[in-house]
């Protein structure tokens, strides 16, 4: 098993149709279908902004999943107080080789380079009917601290 950072656009658009659908399965009324070319052209303005990381995970050299960060500093203020952390935006792995415990090989290796920039604390959220992440994430030591909600208007 082998990690690395990447800017391959392709790749990643392509590894992130298993999140992507699974998305437009739990929340159609949300999330558009899975186009390639709508992806590629999304990473690439990904890779415009130099806070964006996006570390993939190979194995036997094929990509098996990656994960999406940023690094974030909330400045201090009158409201909260600084902090940086590691955002992750997304992960996904691909659908055959789930339960191969890659999602957690990124996982473990994005909390090692938290240690290195010496961040605060690792941030995400997923969708409420995701119940897979919300296990994952729990079994690795996540826990609530926030949570968002959401009221639809007729309009």
């Amino acid at each position: 098993m082998k990690l690395e950072h990447s800017r391959d656009y392709k790749l990643l658009a392509r590894l992130n149709r298993g999140v992507h659908e699974l998305h437009v399965q739990l929340y159609p009324e949300y999330f558009k279908p899975y186009n390639y070319e709508k992806m590629i052209e999304l990473f690439q303005t990904y890779m415009e902004d130099e806070n964006n990381y996006f570390l993939v995970l190979f194995d036997a050299e094929t990509a098996k999943g990656f994960i999406f960060y940023e690094i974030v500093t909330k400045s201090n203020t009158p409201f909260n107080k600084e902090y940086k952390s590691l955002y992750v935006h997304q992960i996904s792995i691909e659908e055959t080789a789930r339960s191969s415990g890659y999602g957690k090989a990124l996982m473990i290796e994005l909390e090692n380079i938290a240690y290195t920039l010496k961040v605060d604390c690792i941030e995400l959220d997923y969708w409420v009917d995701n119940h897979v992440a919300r296990n994952f994430y729990e079994k690795l030591g996540f826990h609530k601290k926030r949570e968002f909600v959401r009221k639809d208007l007729d309009t």
